[in-house]
């Protein structure tokens, strides 16, 4: 069965590429892929555009999907017109006035399965840290399996590699690649599945119970935004500082003065302090801080992208050091390239307590 998708008003789809991109990724992820894509932007269209289609295809009509009822009955009730699919001679009609990943998923996946000898699996891995080309060599072992399909789409410093394989494919191959991936993964690994950076650390935080405390230079508050986003973070997050200034790191979380004049502001000594200090609120248990320098210019002639992450407990706090290098660095205006490094670090900043916090989990059970 192919798949055609009729899209029905006047750009439609470059209004909604978010959509579309999204619906075709999903379909990706069960080796599936769009046969066709037709327009039509009124009901005097649209038949002609079905005619275009195969006489046993599958048509996804996305956008006004009235224009499709009006089209094929003379009389339409409401309840027809929330139907999920339904059959008009050889074809299925899948009516979608927007993107829904439930219909994707429950309606459209499992009927074209049904027409299909082959089924796919898809594993998910989340990766930060590493670029596409560093995560096929370190895959390169597994990728060379024909039978079992690796994807790659690369985001920034996020990485999705999705791992798709048929049920023809014997189990024991299927476990010793998906178990050798993994591994070779596991430290740039943050989630296994379709889910942000934020919000698999936020799943972490919120499921740990515990209290969150945060101190922001550089990233202005970006991390406890990323947070904040998500419904319950009132239980886990105590309170975020934007500590910009030297005087607000001494005053307001303790940084020493020896520290800020003999190390820096952009320092592991001040990062590990700006931890310290909130450690000192006996309500806190998991500090996460941050300090760099953004640009377009650097403390004591230091260098742009150049910044600090620290993440720990009373137990221990540790210290991440990271300086983003911009791809196109000769393009990059300025003020592009201190958005990029403040983003950067925030989602270091994401990734290093998602990790702490799955170590944290590990230790207690």
């Amino acid at each position: 069965m192919d798949i055609d998708l009729i899209a029905i008003g006047k750009n439609v789809l470059s209004e909604n590429k978010f959509d579309f991109g999204r619906f075709s990724i999903l379909l990706a992820d069960r080796d599936y892929g769009l046969s066709r894509i037709f327009f039509a932007q009124d009901v005097t269209e649209i038949l002609p555009t079905i005619d275009k289609c195969g006489k046993d295809d599958m048509i996804v009509v996305y956008g006004d999907t009235d224009v499709l009822f009006n089209a094929l009955f003379e009389t339409v009730e409401e309840s027809d017109k929330a139907l999920d699919y339904f059959r008009y001679g050889e074809r299925v009609f899948v009516p979608m006035k927007e993107l829904n990943e439930r219909k994707i998923k429950e309606i459209i996946i499992p009927l074209l399965n049904s027409n299909n000898k082959k089924y796919f699996n898809t594993v998910i891995f989340r990766t930060f840290g590493k670029t596409e080309s560093e995560l096929r060599e370190m895959l390169s072992e597994y990728t060379r399996n024909k039978r079992i399909n690796f994807a790659f789409y690369p985001k920034g410093e996020e990485c999705q590699v999705r791992v798709s394989y048929s049920r023809n494919v014997p189990s024991a191959t299927v476990n010793d690649v998906i178990s050798g991936a993994g591994a070779a993964l596991k430290d740039y690994i943050y989630a296994l599945k379709d889910v942000s950076l934020a919000e698999s650390t936020a799943e972490l935080l919120m499921a740990s119970e515990k209290k969150l405390c945060i101190a922001e230079s550089f990233t202005g508050g970006g991390v406890a935004s990323a947070l904040v986003a998500y419904p319950g973070m009132s239980k886990c997050l105590l309170e975020s500082i934007v500590a910009y200034s030297n005087e607000a790191k001494e005053k307001r979380l303790g940084v020493s003065r020896k520290v800020l004049d003999t190390c820096g502001a952009v320092s592991a000594d001040t990062a590990f302090e700006m931890a310290s200090g909130l450690l000192a609120n006996p309500l806190c248990d998991i500090a996460v801080a941050t300090t760099g320098n953004a640009g377009p210019s650097a403390e004591r002639n230091g260098q742009v992208g150049l910044y600090f992450v620290a993440v720990g407990d009373r137990n221990a706090i540790h210290v991440f050091k990271h300086c983003y290098t911009a791809e196109n660095a000769a393009e990059t205006t300025d003020l592009e390239l201190r958005r990029e490094i403040t983003n950067s670090g925030i989602s270091t900043a994401l990734f290093e307590l998602g990790k702490y916090l799955k170590e944290l989990k590990r230790r207690n059970q």
